[in-house]
């Protein structure tokens, strides 16, 4: 594919994951890009195959479907890495799709979903954990949270993952609503409304418009929860 037609499609494709609020954007930006004549053996076109996948599993309606479509996300994540190695996008995508998809499936594949979402995500951090709005010690970080202590999770090591996020990128709404959701599993309803107000608090930045607005939603839940909570503890 000649440089030019991988610039438009990759234009293309970057302008309709920016409009991801929108329905049916992400879903034409796969089409577009798996549709680039060449694209199969083109970076560029790959990693943002396996970010277009995973956002559609991730708002999948059905377990099977998301199953699906992180399976799809985590060969073009491979094919990413095996175009180049030295690059964050590819194992950082591959990770996220890799810990989606052991979300949805059970037994040996899910356990080694798990293993292979841990390495490329390590990776990621080695190149650059700044990327994504420290996407890689995020992702991480909810990766310990959620893995059983059996399987290597660790509390501890989530919220080491988390704090770095957050020293990275403060306002991130994503990283924000994860630490609080490890400070209220680990009973620590201070800190989790601590973080939940800032989130609440922060400006949003434009690239970030989707994930802002949801979770900006999921922290007033939570903080009305724990306010409730509270009060029920003082007239108790």
């Amino acid at each position: 594919m000649p440089t030019d037609d991988v610039l438009a499609v990759v234009g293309r494709a970057d302008d309709l994951y920016f409009r991801r609020a929108e329905p049916g954007a992400v879903r034409e930006s796969v089409m577009v890009l798996s549709g680039a004549h060449g694209g199969a053996d083109r970076y560029e076109v790959q990693w943002r195959l396996a970010r277009a996948l995973f956002f559609l599993g991730q708002e999948a309606g059905s377990r099977d479907s998301a199953r699906q479509l992180y399976a799809a996300g985590i060969g073009a994540g491979e094919r990413a890495v095996a175009l180049n190695q030295e690059r964050v996008e590819g194992h950082f995508w591959l990770g996220v799709n890799f810990a989606l998809f052991a979300e949805v499936i059970r037994g040996i594949r899910g356990i080694r979903g798990l293993r292979s979402a841990r390495l490329e995500l390590k990776r990621a951090i080695e190149i650059d954990e700044r990327y994504h709005g420290a996407g890689p010690l995020r992702v991480l970080g909810r990766l310990e949270h959620k893995s059983p202590k059996i399987l290597g999770g660790s509390r501890k090591r989530s919220r080491e993952l988390f704090e770095r996020a957050l020293a990275i990128s403060p306002c991130n709404s994503v990283s924000l609503l994860y630490a609080a959701e490890l400070a209220i599993s680990d009973g620590e309803s201070d800190r989790a409304s601590t973080l939940l107000e800032l989130l609440l608090e922060c400006s949003c930045d434009s690239e970030w418009a989707f994930e802002h607005n949801r979770d900006r939603k999921r922290a007033g839940l939570l903080l009305e929860e724990l306010r409730r909570a509270l009060r029920n503890d003082l007239h108790g």
